[in-house]
C-alpha cells in the first residue's frame, strides 16, 4: 500500500505523463471518467446533483464530469467559485468543452450569490483538491460552511476541499464529506484520526498511473513493504545469543485484555529482541 504526499503524487503524474505516454488533460478526463463510473455504480446519478468547482485541476475534474454527465443525459448543476483568475490551463480546456453543451455554470463572486441547494441534491466537491497547502479562507471557507450546512450527501473528488493532504487539518474549515474519491494511493491525511468525519467513506480509484513510479521512490516513512522491514533485522553473528540483539520493555494490556500485550511480545521475538 503506497501512501504517498501530495508533491510525490504530482511526481507520479509527470511520470506517468512522460513514460505512458498520456497528455494531462486526458488524465484528467480518465479521472473524471472513473468518478463518473463510480457515481453510476453506486446510483448516485439518478438524484438531482450539484457541483461545486474551484478554478484548479480539481476543479477541472469537476467540468469534465459535469460534461460526461451531460453526455449521458443527465442535467447537473454546475457552480464556479470565482477567484477573478482564469484558472489552470486543463481548467480552461475543460471549460471550454462544457459549453459545447447545455450545461449553464453559475459563477459564485461572493457570499450574497451563493446557490440554494434543494433537498436530496448529491453535492459533488471539486473546489480544492491535493495542490491547497494552506487552510481555505474567505470566500471559499465561507462556500465550505455553506455546503456543509445543507442537509445532502456530499461527494469530495480526490480529497475534502480544504483538507491539507499532508498535515493535520484540525480547526481548518474543511468539507465534510459522505464519501470521498481519491485518486490511485493514500495520502497522509486519510490516517488522521482527526479527519474521519471530513473523509467519510473512502474509494481509491485507479485511473492508470504508471506502476513503475513506485521503482523511483526512495523515501521509505510513507509505504511498508516485506523487503524494507527486513533491512531493519540486524545481521546474526555464529556466536552470539538472544541478549546480544536488544531488548524490549512492553507496557501493555490489562486484567482481561491481555491480546495486546501478547502480540507486541511475539512481535519481539520474531524481529530477534
Amino acid at each position: 500500500m503506497l501512501i504517498l504526499t501530495s508533491q510525490q503524487v504530482r511526481e507520479w503524474d509527470l511520470f506517468t505523463i512522460k513514460n505512458k505516454p498520456i497528455s494531462s488533460i486526458n488524465l484528467m478526463e480518465t479521472a473524471a471518467t472513473v468518478c463518473c463510473e463510480w457515481l453510476s455504480a453506486n446510483r448516485f446519478d439518478n438524484l438531482p446533483i450539484h457541483i461545486f468547482c474551484g478554478k484548479g485541476n480539481n476543479g477541472g475534474d469537476g467540468l469534465a464530469i459535469a460534461r460526461i454527465m451531460a453526455g449521458h443525459g443527465l442535467t447537473p448543476l454546475l457552480s464556479i467559485l470565482e477567484t477573478g483568475k482564469p484558472g489552470t490551463e486543463d481548467f480552461q480546456t475543460n471549460l471550454a468543452r462544457l459549453h459545447e453543451t447545455s450545461i449553464q455554470p453559475h459563477y459564485i463572486h461572493s457570499e450574497e450569490n451563493f446557490p440554494v441547494v434543494a433537498s436530496g441534491t448529491v453535492i459533488i466537491d471539486a473546489i480544492y483538491g491535493t495542490g491547497l497547502n494552506r487552510p481555505a479562507e474567505g470566500s471559499a471557507a465561507k462556500l465550505i460552511k455553506h455546503i456543509n450546512a445543507q442537509k445532502c450527501a456530499v461527494i469530495a473528488i480526490d480529497l475534502p476541499s480544504g483538507l491539507n493532504p499532508d498535515h493535520s487539518s484540525k480547526n481548518n474549515t474543511v468539507v465534510t464529506a459522505t464519501h470521498t474519491l481519491s485518486f490511485q494511493c493514500f495520502k497522509p491525511a486519510f490516517l488522521f484520526p482527526e479527519n474521519e468525519d471530513a473523509i467519510g467513506q473512502l474509494h481509491i480509484l485507479d485511473i492508470g498511473l504508471e506502476p513503475a513510479f513506485a521503482e523511483t521512490l526512495t523515501d521509505t516513512d510513507l509505504f511498508i513493504v516485506k523487503d524494507i522491514a527486513s533491512q531493519l533485522l540486524r545481521k546474526r553473528k555464529s556466536f552470539s545469543h538472544k541478549g546480544d540483539y536488544g531488548h524490549a520493555a512492553i507496557i501493555a494490556g490489562s486484567k482481561g485484555m491481555m491480546g495486546a500485550a501478547v502480540l507486541s511480545a511475539k512481535a519481539c521475538l520474531r524481529s530477534g529482541a
